[in-house]
């Protein structure tokens, strides 16, 4: 589920132009697909980032000949640097690198780590030891990937998975020993934040140590008159975060999402942006935004979802930030699901309005966190 540009768009190119020399062999660990990747595919690499390692590379590619490939999918965390270039060679050329994230970089220097490569429709969905960090679009049509080849770290093992049903796994480590195909019903498992969601005044307790990102059931889902509340802080150096109400806790397939809030930080506009969005006909609706901006980087912040009978009601801070129109049912949202440059602190569910934080004088208020 892309969010915050972290893919971008691409019509599939098809060059037959000279392509360059594949690395040796002993400088790669690479294996040929017994079939070739569908949606649904699933690739599982487990290896270990060796203590000199500035950066290492993944690639789906494309072998034409002994001596002509091109890389359908390049995956290439720069260590040093902290962040993952995603990008595809067709013919002897580069595209344009990918290299932003809503997710923070977790690859270090002589740790272990899972890897899953989660071919969609679209797009490849990427997932280190469980959590998302980033999607691409596909820039080459995904049938053509013939083989896999990982460079600069070391190896333990590669599995591929056939038609699975949902995406990411935040339960980590997956053991893997070399190339295997297999069917499985349900593969990754997902498992949730267990938040007490209950419709009284009982926020979540204070020890309970909430981490982003957050899926949290709504048991009862989200009824007219309810109020949703949110209790957390930005990150100092934010890009952004968001918030959805849905139906489902995958990323994969994609769930309906009536409400998605996402705070933008020093967009390419040159300022702030809040954008209220709504996913569902398989993509996303037109963008919304009002102007003001509530959310300071570094400094904690009180959100508060209104149901009212037609609109969803935002406020910030005491401040009616902006409503949101429903553009489809809402009965099915279910999940509450948090991701990006954001610490939450609590999360409660009301089943009535509650004006305790939101003053009729529209007066900021300070919440402890």
């Amino acid at each position: 589920m892309e969010v915050a540009s972290d893919a971008l768009d691409f019509d599939f190119c098809f060059v037959d132009s000279q392509v360059a020399k594949l690395a040796e062999p002993d400088a790669i660990y690479g294996r040929e697909l017994q079939e070739p990747l569908v949606p649904g595919s699933c690739v599982v690499i487990r290896g270990t980032i060796r203590p000199q390692c500035k950066r290492f590379a993944i690639n789906l590619i494309h072998v034409k000949t002994p001596y002509k490939s091109d890389i359908v999918f390049h995956f290439n965390p720069r260590l040093a640097l902290r962040y993952i270039v995603r990008n595809s060679r067709i013919g002897n050329s580069w595209g344009d690198e990918e290299i932003t994230s809503i997710e923070k970089f977790h690859l270090d220097r002589k740790k272990a780590f899972d890897l899953q490569i989660v071919a969609t429709q679209t797009e490849f969905l990427v997932a280190v030891d469980g959590r998302h960090v980033c999607a691409y679009v596909y820039r080459v049509p995904l049938e053509r990937v013939n083989r896999i080849e990982v460079e600069a770290i070391d190896v333990e093992g590669i599995e591929i998975f056939k038609q699975i049903k949902t995406y990411p796994s935040v339960e980590g480590a997956i053991d893997v020993a070399g190339i295997d195909q297999k069917h499985v019903d349900l593969y990754p498992e997902s498992s949730i934040e267990n938040i007490p969601f209950i419709v009284t005044d009982l926020e979540t307790p204070a020890d309970q140590k909430l981490v982003v990102p957050i899926t949290a059931e709504l048991p009862k889902g989200f009824q007219e008159g309810w109020q949703l509340e949110i209790i957390g802080r930005v990150k100092i150096l934010p890009s952004s975060f968001y918030i959805n109400l849905q139906q489902g806790k995958t990323l994969w397939p994609h769930p309906l999402i009536p409400l998605h809030l996402n705070p933008r930080f020093y967009t390419s506009y040159g300022n702030h942006l809040f954008v209220r969005n709504a996913w569902m006909n398989g993509e996303w609706g037109h963008e919304e935004c009002t102007p003001g901006f509530q959310f300071t980087p570094g400094q904690k912040f009180h959100l508060a979802i209104r149901m009212n009978p037609d609109t969803f009601g935002v406020w910030v801070d005491g401040i009616l930030a902006g409503e949101f129109q429903f553009r489809t049912p809402t009965h099915t949202i279910d999940t509450v699901y948090i991701h990006g440059d954001v610490q939450i602190r609590s999360i409660c569910l009301k089943d009535h309005i509650d004006d305790k934080y939101f003053s009729k004088g529209r007066e900021r208020i300070n919440v402890k966190l």
